[in-house]
């Protein structure tokens, strides 16, 4: 079921300009980061240049999260999710298995990302693993975001923009390192950008361990996930 789920997200991406935007824009971005980051880095910019590699990394899965929540509101207007109650397909099932397709490109996506751009080279295995695995879960977020709160594309483009503090304020754990970091907390983004943020600066952090704050992040996603899908489940009575 899952590679046929995939190939029809792929087929809805070649047909739909607008999804093909999406995708071409992460390549792209992908492209540029190759080329602008060594130049940075040559310009003495080594700060900036980490910076803009966060930006990517966030706005990879901020772009999956997209196309997945447009496609789910496709499927809500084509009647898509009230057939399939009519199948042996389970409907959430079938839902699971498309915002596991979008972190699932986040993923790999993000990784070439790091590889391609030398990103946080020093930094341990774990460490780049933990970013790798907390990053694109915003992806199937903003997808549930977009189906709890829109009916259709129109709705789903005003709730997208306003969802960009979820891509945008996350930025700011770079230079926050005391308590108040926990007021950004509540935004998933957050805490692959404090794991990030803890390779960049040598300066002490509210908590010093990586560990713990991959494994907030994975409860807090986690958390978000499971009263969104509870939400969007609800709006769309399966």
């Amino acid at each position: 079921m899952f590679k046929r789920i995939l190939k029809h997200e792929l087929k809805n991406i070649l047909r739909d300009k607008m999804y093909f935007f999406f995708v071409f824009f992460s390549a792209l971005m992908v492209i540029v980061a190759t080329f602008l980051i060594p130049y940075l880095r040559d310009m003495e910019s080594e700060l900036a240049a980490n910076i803009v590699v966060t930006f990517f990394i966030l706005m990879n899965s901020f772009l999956y999260g997209a196309i997945t929540g447009f496609t789910l509101l496709d499927d809500q207007d084509d009647f898509v999710l009230l057939s399939l109650k009519i199948t042996p397909i389970k409907v959430r099932s079938y839902i699971f298995i498309k915002l596991a397709i979008s972190y699932i490109f986040g993923l790999i996506t993000t990784l070439i990302l790091i590889i391609l751009t030398g990103f946080l080279e020093t930094s341990s295995f774990f460490d780049l693993l933990f970013i790798i695995l907390l990053a694109p879960m915003q992806g199937p977020l903003l997808a549930l975001i977009v189906n709890s709160f829109a009916s259709n594309k129109v709705e789903g483009f005003v709730v997208m923009k306003l969802s960009g503090i979820i891509l945008l304020a996350p930025i700011a754990a770079l230079f926050i390192s005391n308590w108040t970091e926990l007021l950004l907390g509540l935004l998933p983004g957050f805490w692959p950008v404090r794991i990030i943020s803890m390779q960049l600066l040598p300066i002490s952090f509210f908590i010093n361990s990586t560990w713990i704050y991959f494994l907030i992040g994975v409860i807090v996603n986690t958390l978000f996930g499971y009263l969104l899908f509870k939400l969007y489940a609800k709006r769309v009575n399966i």
